[in-house]
């Protein structure tokens, strides 16, 4: 009788774990094969990319910054230590807290500021923002800044913007 039902309770055990399994694989989106992640090089190239994109004309107000040769962008979302580079230009890499300290020291000013760069080794999209650091002290309220969502596209090795779709102005 205990073997009668130690093999019952094996071959509900079967059938649960079966059924079971079957209904996950049903139920769970089939996943697509691994791609290589996005390179914290390619993410640099990226950012790069889209600040030169940014101070070329696609947003705006970055007219109102008051030093175009230099600029501040936070490091957030950024791979680390990063030092990005464009020609003509010192781009100052800051954590959060140290543009706030800046703009509490020196006044109010526009930054970038990117959101999390999301991608693989042949396709890549983040969102780019001019943001206002506004003074602890400052009494100013801002109706500007701005920003766009970019998507790239790696061709034959390069990474290539596509059209802009997306843009928004404060």
């Amino acid at each position: 009788m205990a073997q009668r039902v130690a093999r019952q309770r094996t071959r509900c055990a079967f059938v649960s774990g079966t059924w079971l399994a079957t209904m996950l694989a049903l139920c769970l989106p089939v996943a697509s094969p691994a791609r290589a992640a996005l390179s914290d090089a390619d993410k640099k190239t990226i950012v790069e990319m889209a600040l030169q994109w940014g101070i070329d004309g696609g947003i705006a107000d970055f007219k109102l910054v008051k030093d175009r040769a230099t600029f501040v962008v936070a490091n957030f979302n950024l791979p680390k230590n990063v030092k990005l580079e464009l020609p003509g230009h010192t781009i100052n890499v800051f954590s959060l807290l140290r543009i706030q300290a800046e703009a509490n020291y020196g006044g109010d000013f526009l930054y970038f500021r990117f959101n999390r760069l999301d991608g693989d080794a042949e396709h890549a999209k983040v969102a780019i923002a001019l943001v206002w650091a506004v003074s602890e002290h400052s009494t100013t309220q801002y109706l500007s800044g701005g920003g766009a969502d970019l998507d790239f596209e790696k061709r034959d090795g390069k990474w290539v913007l596509q059209p802009v779709m997306n843009r928004w102005m404060s």
